[in-house]
């Protein structure tokens, strides 16, 4: 091989005056093709375009991915629009082709014609280059942020991006000392929660989940981060007199720094104005810009009366306390002094129907149901379309009334949807309205979007595990319950759900955990029911008749604890008349409920299985019909016409129920096998073998169709 020449002194010099040249050359057709100033514009314009977007999108309700999209664009646009800049020039007929690149005479420029074309291809695969590059890496990361990408997926809300628009209101405190001043205080921070979470352009992290922290001292930065909320405001207030002082501060929650803080000092009858100040004050903080029906919600007053809004607000302060009768009596008492002082004040008649409401489901009391529909329809009727609460209100009413119901509880709904249309709770009772029509497609739908529209919202995941509870997705419905006790700790509920959830999964360790932290926050009758149940399936007569007269405490006029009092003492010998007792007083409270839902199968199946032990057989096996017929078929209606077959000596029947129950839904099968009752049966060969797990049978634990979520 040929030995390497060495450069000689003038060949190097030649060859750094031609880079030299080339360089020189390529800055002045930069300028002469203005270039730098191109770019400029197309830089500062597209980070104009940037920062308006930041701000609106997520208020006008443009989906994520148009941010990206949008940043995508303006960096693939740098290289395009020095691309277009070098290429294309301005002449005295317009915009022309700048090429070839012939240099003017005087110009130090390298031999012409290829190295114009080199440069323009330059630029090309620069331009190419830097867009694929974009594109890939953004994409990446779109990639990597969706829940589908990991392996472990965890709850959607923990993985949510926090919206800049959310925030949480916490508790406001009192300042002056007294106890019993503290509703005022509590009050006005609900109120003010209130106001802003009517503004559909911000997203407000729900009161369960925010006033769980009214008597802790966690940092903001903490409470952000627990929330999925970008803000916390929070705030104390003092009444002295006929003044009133309110402190309020808006807090960054990634950072913690005070963002806006204000002090109100000013005569009580201010009040109103101060609420109206701050809720505005927030959105001008958040950069929101407001519609003019969020402009006309903020200037709303609910009374001219003002002790009548002290009522509402202690009332309120009630109403959000507990779901104790005691409690719901004592704001229904307050709301009505407030209505007494305005006979106006449609928002004291929604707190009363509100709390009958939750009467009615604590207790089954078909009175408390009669109270909240007269109070929904005089609040309705005083509201005039401003406020989503009483058409709510009275949507759930009609839900509860059955099929026959449905059409007018839609019209509620959509109504409460039409006023507050970024409001989660109407969503939900559309998705529970939807489960009772057998509708299950639009169900899941609603409550997804109610999870879509406030991901910090406990209640829309508590609603969301419901379904998937209903619908047998157990382990779904475990991880929707996960994400709702992470949200709101302390709602009791939530946790008595994932301990059904995770006894149907046959995890007992946890269900009994579960179970455990419900009865520590609140015993409940829907908690110890449940306990109640699992020692009667063991076995545990006794323990079970203590646990259903626990039960009983909370809820005294519900059927089902009536019922599951008698089949518990039943059992136990020398307490026959005990459980005839309470078999009577069950079928009585059922009869009361199906004069409110006629189409309820469930209650009439069970109000089948009272009648077939507290001596009336023949209505009990009318009515058992009816169930398997209401239900179209249902197992759990099959698996109650067997029992009351049972009563009647009818083997033939009892086992035809039971073989059509299996059929339909194998995991009857574990009920069977550990239900009191059909002991009896065992010996019987048809019986054995319908015991005998099938290759398809589901594995699941017993006491399928009675343990509530």
């Amino acid at each position: 091989m040929p030995e390497d020449v060495p450069w000689s002194g003038e060949q190097k010099e030649g060859l750094i005056v031609r880079i030299s040249r080339h360089i020189q050359y390529f800055v002045t057709e930069l300028r002469r093709r203005k270039v730098f100033r191109a770019v400029t514009v197309y830089a500062i314009t597209a980070w104009v375009v940037l920062q308006v977007a930041e701000v609106t999108f997520e208020p006008l309700g443009f989906p994520p991915w148009a941010m990206r999209a949008l940043v995508i664009s303006a960096i693939v646009g740098i290289p395009v629009s020095f691309l277009l800049a070098w290429v294309v020039g301005s002449g005295a007929n317009g915009l022309v082709l700048d090429l070839p690149l012939w240099a003017e005479a005087q110009d130090p420029a390298p031999p012409r014609g290829k190295a114009d074309l080199w440069y323009t291809g330059l630029m090309l695969a620069v331009v190419i280059g830097v867009s694929y590059s974009a594109v890939v890496l953004l994409s990446e990361d779109a990639t990597d942020a969706r829940p589908d990408a990991i392996s472990d997926p965890a709850p959607v809300a923990a993985a949510a991006p926090v919206p800049r628009n959310s925030i949480a209101v916490l508790p406001f405190r009192n300042f002056d000392g007294h106890q019993d001043t503290d509703f005022f205080a509590l009050g006005l921070g609900e109120e003010i929660l209130n106001l802003l979470a009517s503004v559909r352009e911000l997203d407000v992290a729900a009161r369960t989940s925010s006033f769980q922290f009214r008597d802790d001292s966690v940092d903001v930065r903490e409470i952000a981060q627990r929330l999925t909320v970008s803000y916390i405001l929070e705030g104390s207030a003092r009444q002295s007199g006929d003044r009133i002082r309110v402190h309020v501060q808006l807090v960054d929650g990634a950072r913690g720094f005070q963002v806006f803080g204000k002090v109100y000092d000013r005569p009580l009858t201010d009040i109103f104005s101060i609420q109206q100040e701050i809720a505005a004050a927030v959105a001008n903080e958040l950069q929101i810009a407001l519609s003019v029906d969020s402009e006309k919600q903020l200037q709303q007053t609910p009374t001219e009366d003002l002790n009548a809004y002290i009522f509402y607000l202690h009332g309120q302060e009630r109403l959000g306390s507990s779901d104790d009768s005691d409690v719901m009596a004592t704001a229904i008492r307050l709301f009505t002094q407030a209505i007494e002082l305005d006979p106006e004040f449609s928002r004291a008649y929604s707190g009363i129907c509100e709390a009958h409401l939750r009467l009615y489901e604590i207790g089954n009391d078909t009175e408390d149901f009669k109270q909240a529909r007269a109070a929904c329809e005089r609040a309705i009727e005083l509201d005039a379309g401003l406020n989503s609460e009483p058409y709510l209100a009275m949507g759930t009413l009609y839900r509860f009334r059955g099929q026959g119901w449905g059409e007018l509880a839609e019209q509620m709904l959509e109504q409460a949807v039409t006023i507050a249309p970024t409001s989660p709770d109407a969503y939900i009772e559309l998705g529970e309205l939807r489960q009772v029509q057998k509708r299950m497609e639009e169900a899941e739908a609603f409550f997804l979007r109610a999870v879509d529209l406030k991901r910090n919202y406990w209640k829309a995941h508590a609603a969301l595990a419901g379904f998937h509870y209903g619908n047998e997705r157990y382990r779904q419905a475990v991880d929707a319950y996960e994400t709702a006790t992470r949200l709101a700790p302390d709602v009791a509920s939530a946790h008595a759900g994932k301990g059904a959830a995770y006894t149907m999964l046959g995890e007992f360790e946890q269900a009994r955990a579960a179970y455990a932290r419900s009865l520590q926050l609140k015993p409940s009758r829907q908690a110890y029911t449940n306990i109640g149940l699992s020692y009667y399936y063991a076995g545990k007569f006794v323990d079970a008749a203590e646990m259903q007269r626990k039960a009983l405490a909370f809820a005294p006029d519900d059927h089902r604890v009536w019922g599951r009092l008698a089949e518990s003492v039943r059992f136990v010998p020398g307490r026959e008349a005990e459980a005839l007792e309470a078999y009577q007083r069950a079928a009585q409270l059922a009869e009361q409920n199906l004069q409110i839902n006629d189409s309820d199968w469930r209650t009439r199946g069970l109000l089948a299985i009272y009648q077939a032990h507290g001596n009336r057989p023949d209505a009990a096996l009318q009515n058992a019909a009816s169930a398997v017929e209401k239900s179209r078929g249902s197992p759990e209606a099959l698996y109650y016409l067997a029992l009351v077959a049972l009563t009647r000596g009818d083997q033939e029947g009892v086992l035809q129920a039971l073989e059509d129950a299996v059929a339909s839904d194998a995991q009857y099968r574990q009920l069977i096998e550990s239900d009191p009752d059909l002991a009896v049966l065992r010996g019987i060969e048809r019986f054995d073998r319908l015991l005998e797990p099938s290759l398809d049978a589901q594995s699941a634990p017993q006491n399928a169709p009675q343990i509530e979520p």
